[in-house]
């Protein structure tokens, strides 16, 4: 779709809500967003609108790959939309949120709304605790879903919404029986934090299954310095299975360039210099 015909979708948003469209990027990257309240001065009268912003799949979708940096500001129109909601506290948007985040699959999500779910959700999230742990508890659910979820209990016991007692039960059973490696790390996160050392049965059990990604938590001695059970590591750490990736590329690369290097002639003292200067190899590039 061509930017003009862009500019044609956005027609339809006037007042408060069109200056959204043009506010692009930089106070969604700041810790402390913008009062929409103070700065624009939103309010009930706005909120249908803001909530057909919030949903513009034609605007958010926008193939925006060709258009210059200070154009195609539309698109953080929408996440605007989202922060502006959040902050009046419609009800309906709460509803979007979950659709949002529950949609994707592990293949097609984004990034936006993954790592601003769990500061949207503030408003709505006092009474959703047993909807997450519920959801946490799917293994059909997507990786990315569960780990959002995930990271908004942790804001949650922050807080102090949620105690770490009402979580004994989902950390007992993810422990024990849960097949994502990634999600398991991510519990395991919430007993490293709050050094819930009786769970350390559970955890070497779950290495020992190697039902835990390295990347995220580190191996076993990593977890029992962090939650104090050794002061120093025994052994050799072992890589995460990206680093063992990456070893392998290296190693593939350095027999490339071996095998690069034996093919090459090699250049005699006395033989006429490869740079083409007439001269012999030691009286020309040999010292270079």
């Amino acid at each position: 779709m061509p930017l003009k015909e862009l500019h044609k979708i956005t027609v339809k948003y006037d007042g408060r809500v069109a200056k959204l469209l043009s506010l692009g990027r930089d106070s969604l990257m700041k810790s402390q967003k913008i009062s929409y309240i103070k700065k624009f001065g939103f309010n009930q009268e706005d909120v249908a609108q803001l909530l057909e912003l919030a949903q513009d799949m034609d605007i958010y979708r926008y193939d925006y790959g060709d258009t210059a940096e200070d154009e195609g500001l539309e698109f953080f129109g929408v996440v605007h939309a989202w922060y502006a909601l959040s902050e009046l506290g419609v009800p309906e948007f709460k509803d979007i949120l979950i659709t949002m985040v529950e949609d994707g699959d592990d293949d097609d999500y984004d990034d936006w709304i993954l790592d601003d779910f769990s500061e949207l959700i503030v408003p709505y999230r006092k009474d959703m605790h047993h909807y997450f742990v519920q959801e946490l508890r799917k293994e059909t659910n997507s990786t990315w879903t569960r780990l959002c979820y995930i990271d908004t209990i942790k804001e949650m016991l922050k807080a102090g919404e949620i105690s770490l007692q009402e979580l004994n039960k989902l950390i007992e059973e993810i422990l024990n029986h849960g097949e994502n490696d990634i999600v398991n790390a991510y519990i395991m996160g919430i007993c490293v934090d709050n050094k819930l050392t009786e769970y350390h049965e559970l955890i070497k059990e779950c290495y020992a299954r190697d039902a835990i990604d390295l990347m995220y938590m580190g191996d076993l001695e990593d977890v029992e310095i962090k939650m104090g059970l050794r002061e120093e590591r025994e052994t050799d750490k072992e890589p995460t299975m990206l680093q063992k990736l990456l070893n392998t590329v290296v190693d593939d690369l350095d027999e490339q360039a071996s095998a690069v290097i034996r093919e090459s002639p090699k250049v005699g003292r006395n033989d006429p210099c490869p740079c083409g200067s007439g001269k012999k190899y030691k009286k020309c590039c040999m010292k270079k």
